[in-house]
């Protein structure tokens, strides 16, 4: 009973709950309209809308610490417990903005003047570049090279699923798609990459041949070949390594890929 009690002479009612939810609702409709470029307030509000939405979220902030965290109805004790700590946090703040501010962000001249290089590293890095440069052969350069790869007539597939070139050749691939309905492209991707390149290059569009523009894991692509045409790509062959050919048309990549060996 006791308990009971206590609850009930602590605690907020229900009907003052469902009003508060009411009025934090009401501030967080006021506090979005302020930020909301359709609505045209901030224009004219200008810089008080900082000291309006930090207000406002003070009052949110007071409100909740009172009622849902109870601190109006249990001992003042606990309340000046957490008002001391939320000043000297907020004095913490400022003394950290304050010393940002003050360093203008920048290195402080006295670490500066009294650096000392790591000379030691700088000989470890030296050695590393002349074993790498000793060790890395740049690609054997070869003759051109003709390669022709086709569409399995209105199937998802390539008519071959290996292809191979020379590193440092010049290649070039004709694609041809007999195809009387589907349009294909070929695209030479880093091993393992066929599928994230497809579906990256789903969100490019057509505009873009379904290829992401730029990315790094595309070797090269043709164009896309519509139904009865051809096309052609040329390039050099990447470094020597395994890598992939495919056709990131929407849907297209799952069965119509296959191996391009570089040697």
């Amino acid at each position: 009973m006791a308990h009971e009690t206590e609850r009930d002479v602590h605690h907020p009612t229900f009907k003052q709950y469902l009003l508060i939810a009411m009025i934090l609702f009401a501030i967080t409709i006021v506090e979005f309209l302020l930020i909301w470029d359709r609505v045209g307030i901030q224009d004219d509000l200008g810089a008080t809308k900082i000291p309006l939405l930090v207000g406002l979220s003070v009052v949110k902030f007071y409100i909740v610490i009172m009622f849902y965290m109870h601190l109006r109805f249990d001992n003042k004790l606990f309340t000046r417990i957490f008002l001391g700590g939320l000043f000297l946090a907020f004095l913490v703040g400022l003394a950290l903005l304050g010393l940002f501010t003050a360093m203008n962000g920048d290195q402080r001249s006295y670490a500066l003047d009294r650096a000392i290089p790591y000379d030691e590293h700088a000989e470890t890095q030296k050695v590393a570049e002349a074993t790498t440069a000793e060790t890395e052969k740049p690609p054997v350069a070869a003759g051109p090279v003709a390669i022709t790869v086709g569409a399995k007539g209105d199937e998802l597939a390539f008519d071959t699923d290996s292809l191979t070139a020379d590193s440092g050749a010049e290649v070039t691939i004709t694609f041809t798609n007999p195809s009387t309905v589907n349009t294909h492209n070929l695209v030479i991707v880093e091993a393992g990459t066929k599928d994230a390149v497809a579906t990256d290059g789903t969100a490019a569009g057509p505009a873009n041949n379904w290829v992401p523009p730029g990315d790094s894991r595309v070797i090269v692509n043709t164009i896309l070949i519509g139904p009865g045409e051809s096309g052609e790509v040329t390039f050099t062959a990447p470094a020597p390594g395994a890598y992939q050919f495919v056709c990131t048309f929407p849907g297209h990549n799952f069965t119509m890929f296959g191996n391009f060996v570089v040697n």
